[in-house]
């Protein structure tokens, strides 16, 4: 069996299932969401848009979650992979934390870049927005460009996991549990709604329970970004290779 690195041992002593591309977000249901629309995918069209290469996982649970746990274990892991390279001297891992848009992502975003200045937003520190553009290039100044015009029509409303959920299955949510929404507001044709915390929990229960590959599509457009943003091939074309590979066997 080969022996473990050092992200590894880490990542196993914590729980975690970290592969060469992870992610870091802030709680359970969010990393849960993501995996459901990557499964959803997969069920649906046969693309496999994490596979042995990308991982989505929470940064711990309850208190060892949130911002801080994602700034926590960022820095964590960022460190210990500098000793775990390719053969070609290329680094074999690559974490980036991804925030909700709203105050505390924001202030996550500032206060991780006050503890490490090496941290680059829109290349190790993202935020989530109603459109995840995906421009002709890597450069993190091109890529903030991009965000800034896509979102223009946007601006000032926050944006958290749930809101890229399809519209009709949170309105019927909504219908059914009323109470469970602080307040919502609208900007064009998105709405950012927040949640009590109890509110919260009973959206991704229904959204686990209800939820087909339609309604989860802006989900699994964040997922397809974020191959992008971290240099991972098109999840499209490896599906297609793998289906013209598997029928010339």
């Amino acid at each position: 069996m080969e022996e473990l690195d050092s992200v590894q041992r880490y990542a196993q002593a914590l729980g975690l299932v970290v592969h060469s591309r992870t992610i870091l977000v802030e709680g359970a249901s969010d990393a849960e969401l993501f995996q459901l629309a990557a499964h959803l995918e997969l069920a649906s069209t046969g693309i496999d848009l994490v596979g042995t290469d990308f991982a989505i996982v929470c940064a711990g649970e309850r208190d060892r979650g949130g911002t801080r746990g994602v700034i926590r274990e960022l820095v964590t892991l960022r460190g210990l992979g500098r000793t775990c390279l390719l053969p070609n001297g290329r680094p074999r891992y690559r974490f980036v934390a991804l925030f909700d848009n709203d105050n505390a992502g924001r202030q996550a975003v500032k206060a991780a870049r006050e503890l490490d200045t090496s941290l680059l937003e829109y290349k190790d520190l993202f935020r989530l927005f109603p459109s995840m553009p995906r421009p002709g290039n890597l450069d993190p100044r091109a890529i903030e460009r991009a965000f800034a015009h896509a979102n223009q029509k946007y601006k000032g409303l926050d944006w958290e996991v749930e809101d890229l959920v399809a519209p009709s299955l949170l309105e019927a949510f909504v219908a059914a549990d009323p109470l469970a929404v602080i307040k919502s507001k609208t900007a064009e044709d998105k709405v950012h709604r927040e949640y009590t915390r109890d509110g919260k929990a009973r959206v991704h229960r229904y959204i686990k329970r209800y939820a087909m590959a339609e309604d989860l599509v802006d989900v699994s457009s964040t997922l397809k970004a974020f191959r992008f943003y971290l240099g991972l091939p098109d999840a499209r074309a490896s599906a297609q290779i793998y289906h013209l590979n598997s029928h010339r066997m």
